[in-house]
């Protein structure tokens, strides 16, 4: 006698929400990352989106092996975000991390069990709340510039180097050029400084990114602030708006902003 093993679905957690907002609007209707219908599962004041999903397709090491492949990896991981963000268009959201899986809805209330009040006290931290990203860019030759015209170091050091003789004034003109190029990096710090106490009013929480390359960017400038806010809904044009006159103010030194958002809370969902 042959005996057939029967596979139960895993289980796709694309976030947590609070289940008292399901009181006023429902779920959008979603089609799972493997096709199938995303449901809600309740959990107390949480509510689970989720959707079943293949457990062979699904499994750590078949996960493991499509990522090595970019065009499963672009599509599967668009589509998280898309259901995320059309989630969050209706509700308070914790976006769960890309191919958040349990074997089994006993798992995940497990975890919602274990992580409950954690998870709560998030969801209510992010009531009403955006994320927004600010991307600060700079043009180096610009940025140098202004140093050179208008960085006090720098000009006391200039004018030291003229009283000087000729041989001496090669070799320090090199030292100038260091101090220069670290001034610049000085001067920056202070305006990135200026610009978070000016949107200080409209946010509750910041956090500084990683600055990305120019082989990521691939733009001419360099990029010096890549900043997440997380901000009041009834602020963000007021955000906006002063982001905006910030962006008019630093031109002069060479700064172009991109501003992007709204966006679930990606970059504060880990924080407790």
């Amino acid at each position: 006698m042959t005996h057939t093993t029967v596979e139960t679905d895993f289980i796709y957690l694309y976030g947590v929400i609070l289940s008292e907002e399901l009181n006023r609007t429902e779920v959008p209707s979603i089609i799972g990352i493997d096709k199938k219908n995303a449901t809600v599962l309740k959990f107390n004041e949480l509510a689970a989106i989720i959707t079943p999903v293949n457990p062979q397709q699904f499994s750590q090491q078949q996960i493991e092996l499509q990522l090595k492949d970019p065009d499963w990896l672009k599509e599967k991981a668009f589509h998280h975000h898309e259901c995320i963000s059309a989630i969050h268009t209706q509700f308070t959201i914790l976006p769960m991390s890309f191919c958040t899986i349990f074997q089994n809805e006993e798992n995940l209330c497990s975890l919602l069990q274990g992580q409950y009040d954690v998870i709560l006290q998030q969801l209510i931290r992010f009531k009403d709340k955006q994320e927004w990203n600010l991307k600060i860019y700079c043009n180096s030759e610009q940025a140098f510039s202004y140093v050179v015209q208008h960085n006090p170091s720098v000009l006391e050091f200039r004018e030291n180097i003229a009283s000087m003789p000729k041989g001496k004034q090669f070799i320090m003109k090199k030292k100038l050029d260091q101090l220069i190029t670290n001034e610049v990096e000085k001067e920056q710090s202070q305006w990135w400084h200026q610009i978070e106490q000016k949107l200080q009013p409209f946010f509750s929480v910041s956090r500084l990114r990683k600055n990305w390359g120019r082989e990521i960017t691939e733009r001419n400038d360099d990029m010096i602030v890549n900043c997440d806010f997380l901000i009041d809904k009834q602020k963000t044009e007021q955000f906006l708006t002063e982001v905006q006159e910030l962006e008019y103010t630093f031109s002069r030194l060479g700064c172009a902003f991109q501003i992007s958002g709204p966006w679930p809370p990606y970059h504060f969902s880990k924080e407790t």
